[in-house]
């Protein structure tokens, strides 16, 4: 999928969109009756509006140029180049606004100066999305290996700013160049022009075309339609409410607002399922280095890493541990007699049943290799481990394997060690423990042996 994170749901996002998309419409309708009547002017909100708009048009310029950088697709740089040119935009739009900082607003700037740069910044941004949408495929769909990210990153954010701040500038100083668009606080002349179907014209097209590319379901355009959307609705609020400080304007400063972050809702949702999806990855390549392919089990890789950490604790606070080494009786006879199928479902399912035999969430089984099985319980003391080996060797005992028909038996040996915290380490403990397995199967097999320490 060009442009964009590859998304695996899209769904998700479409439905977001379209609820997004009926709340702005449906706002509006509701408003739409009252829009002209006039509010009184709130000396923060504009700030507080500005403030806002920058720091979340920056913030997604950001995501955009990061995601750009790391799969070189141009048409996000395109876009990030798109917001990045409204914050100089915006920013001296609140310079210059009369009242907020004062009368006449900063910079030596006209009457008309606050009024152009809205102009400005509501035609700028569908255009640069439209050229966008239609730049030529050989800019967009370039070999990603000829691109030099470091120049396109420097182009994207330096000709942006640059471009944005000298328009912004030329609409402070140059003001009186332009076309009067407005009477103290009035739209009437801004109404009345061609300037204002302009800019409406080109929301309504932008989106168009935005809305025909999200059928396609980019995440990226459906998101974009969104803002398109906002803009367009804030454009029509802004024209019909009449004047600065009436309901409709306000309303329109809001669904700008929402302009701003609705492909930055949308980066954020990509982001946080990214992590989450990389997070369970990289469990599920952790679970698959630390168990048996065969078994399930803890494999002896995870054995030595955690018994050499339970032993560490256990010194630590003087606490009890006890370790099991079990093997499979005339494992080998049985592979030889039934075959190594037979003999791996023998394998799986003592497996199964040791692991459920333990109910302590600290005790733990591993395959140490072969038919041998290592069992660790920690915080339990010898009488504890003789009780829960016999248990282990009854509950095998009790297995019936089945093979071609028949169930076979299967029985197991078993030899256990309790630690000394003064000299014991994680070899010596299994050494031990599987002398006195030895034990076990010389008196007979099929019993418990405990380690003379």
């Amino acid at each position: 999928m060009p442009g964009i994170y590859p998304f695996v749901s899209k769904q998700p996002h479409k439905r977001a969109a379209f609820f997004v998309a009926s709340l702005l419409l449906i706002s509006a309708l509701i408003i739409s009756p009252f829009i002209s009547i006039p509010l009184v002017d709130i000396a923060p909100f504009l700030p507080v509006y500005s403030t806002s708009v920058v720091l979340l048009e920056s913030i997604t310029a950001y995501l955009l140029l990061s995601q750009f950088a790391s799969n070189r697709q141009v048409f996000s740089g395109f876009v990030a180049f798109a917001y990045l040119f409204l914050i100089p935009l915006v920013t001296v739009q609140l310079l210059v606004f009369p009242g907020v900082f004062s009368p006449s607003g900063l910079l030596h700037a006209g009457e008309q100066s606050a009024v152009w740069i809205w102009v400005f910044w509501h035609a700028s941004f569908p255009i640069l999305l439209l050229l966008a949408l239609i730049a030529p495929k050989k800019i967009i769909n370039q070999n990603p290996a000829d691109l030099n990210i470091k120049y396109w990153l420097i182009a994207f954010v330096f000709i942006s700013l640059l471009v944005s701040l000298g328009l912004a500038l030329f609409a402070t100083w140059g003001s009186h160049l332009l076309p009067v668009l407005i009477d103290k606080d009035s739209y009437k002349q801004l109404l009345n022009s061609p300037y204002a179907l302009m800019v409406w014209g080109l929301n309504v097209l932008a989106l168009f075309f935005m809305v025909r590319r999200a059928r396609s379901n980019n995440v990226l355009y459906t998101w974009l339609s969104v803002a398109l959307l906002a803009s367009l609705i804030d454009v029509t609020l802004t024209l019909l409410a009449g004047a600065r400080f009436s309901l409709g304007w306000y309303a329109a400063r809001v669904s700008s607002s929402v302009s701003s972050m609705a492909l930055l809702f949308a980066l954020l949702w990509e982001v946080n399922r990214l992590y989450v999806a990389a997070h369970r990855a990289n469990e599920s390549l952790y679970q698959q280095s630390v168990k048996d392919t065969l078994t399930g089990l803890f494999n002896r890789r995870y054995l030595e890493t955690q018994l050499a950490i339970d032993i560490d604790h256990a010194k630590r606070y003087q606490e009890p541990l006890c370790l099991l080494v079990v093997d499979v009786d005339h494992f080998k006879a049985f592979n030889d007699k039934h075959g190594h199928l037979s003999g791996d479902r023998c394998l799986v399912a003592v497996a199964k049943q040791l692991q459920l035999s333990l109910n302590r969430p600290a005790d733990f089984v591993a395959r140490y290799g072969g038919e041998e099985f290592v069992v660790v319980l920690p915080h339990t003391e010898a009488e504890g481990g003789m009780l829960i080996a016999e248990k282990l060797r009854q509950k095998v005992s009790e297995l019936r394997v089945e093979d071609k028909g028949q169930l076979l038996s299967v029985t197991i040996s078993i030899g256990y060690a309790i630690l000394h915290h003064n000299e014991d380490t994680a070899q010596g403990l299994l050494i031990a423990a599987d002398t006195a397995l030895y034990q076990a199967k010389a008196a007979g097999r099929n019993c418990v042996v405990a380690a003379i320490q």
